[in-house]
């Protein structure tokens, strides 16, 4: 079956009938965005999310989330529900913390002997994929650093995302202050990188703003103009925070405490081709994935949320060590998500300099 253009008009006004019946069902509430939203050529939303060259539908509600790249009900985070990667959030109100919170020692980073033994690896799947991050972490990766060039890149699909404070809009949680959104995380980790001998390009463009909608394919095309410019980029990761509002106006705080110093936790998304975008690397992502966990385990317990792996393919489909970290949540403080980014930064320094 094909779609034209009266298909999809019928299916935006499906689209937005739905989304009105939403609003009215959902007992978790969401902040509605208030950019205005620039009219988007039909071609744009219609290739977002859909299978290289496809156009067949697979019942109507899965062709409402292709088109629109996004689970209609909850548009501004890449969780689909309410579930179990929750169950150790915090709702209270983050504590006072210092300023400047000590550095960690660059040096103290676990042996690969350390990373390569795993024991009990928490997984969120949301596939129908068997999966053993555990016997994962002993495999070597398909990864080696070589000094040529930049070896990461750090991008952001929602770049104006921003945490609680100074700078976050209480309508959208958005800001474009670079100083105050997730660019400020991503700095906070390339510097770590870079302090470990890792050179690192940190793309600052802005993907989410004047418009949401279509952020994953300008992001998408982010990636491939810097893997264009720097051949040798082997790891890509794109960061985010998450974000999620209570019945009673509470925001969900993911956070915990690394000697001494409040932290937002993290945690690890990993695409697969579950929803038939083409991605044969994803085992290799996943596999990076469970490695970096592991790291995290050891180097910074409690600070690590179970890995997401996920029927969609978040643009990981560029490298075999492409990952998607949320970095806290719309709960937590800047502070506390720089905290998080650098100690995850460290934790993938050590699987990449500590193997066979």
């Amino acid at each position: 079956m094909r779609i034209n253009k009266k298909m999809f008009v019928a299916a935006a006004a499906i689209t937005a009938v739905t989304i009105c019946a939403l609003r009215s069902y959902i007992t978790h509430t969401r902040t509605e965005m208030v950019f205005n939203e620039e009219e988007i050529p039909y071609e744009e939303l219609l290739n977002e999310g859909l299978p290289d060259g496809s156009r067949e539908t697979e019942g109507a509600g899965e062709l409402l989330r292709k088109l629109l790249g996004f689970d209609v009900r909850e548009p501004e985070t890449i969780m689909e529900s309410y579930s179990s990667v929750f169950d150790e959030a915090e709702t209270a109100p983050p504590s006072e913390q210092p300023t400047d919170a000590p550095e960690q020692e660059k040096d103290v980073l676990p042996a690969y002997a350390e990373i390569a033994a795993s024991t009990g690896i928490s997984v969120s799947n949301a596939t129908g994929y068997s999966v053993n991050p555990d016997a994962l972490c002993a495999e070597p990766l398909n990864i080696k650093l070589d000094g040529s060039g930049p070896q990461i890149l750090i991008v952001h699909t929602h770049t104006t995302e921003c945490y609680v404070g100074d700078g976050m809009s209480s309508d959208s949680e958005r800001t474009t202050d670079d100083e105050k959104n997730m660019v400020a995380v991503g700095e906070s980790m390339r510097e770590v990188f870079e302090s470990y001998g890792i050179e690192c390009v940190h793309d600052t463009t802005v993907h989410d703003y004047p418009t949401y909608q279509g952020a994953y394919t300008r992001e998408l095309e982010t990636v491939k103009k810097n893997m264009n410019e720097f051949s040798s980029i082997k790891l890509v990761f794109d960061v985010h925070r998450d974000a999620f509002v209570y019945n009673d106006g509470s925001k969900l705080r993911v956070a915990c405490d690394i000697n001494g110093v409040p932290t937002a936790k993290v945690m690890i998304v990993c695409g697969t081709d579950a929803m038939g975008l083409s991605h044969p690397q994803w085992r290799e992502n996943f596999k990076l994935a469970s490695k970096i966990q592991n790291a995290a385990q050891i180097m910074y317990p409690g600070m690590m949320r179970p890995i997401n792996l996920r029927r969609e393919r978040f643009n990981m489909h560029t490298t075999n060590g492409s990952l998607l970290f949320e970095v806290g949540s719309n709960g937590n403080t800047l502070s506390e998500a720089k905290e998080g980014g650098k100690n995850i930064a460290r934790a993938v320094s050590a699987v990449l300099l500590n193997q066979e």
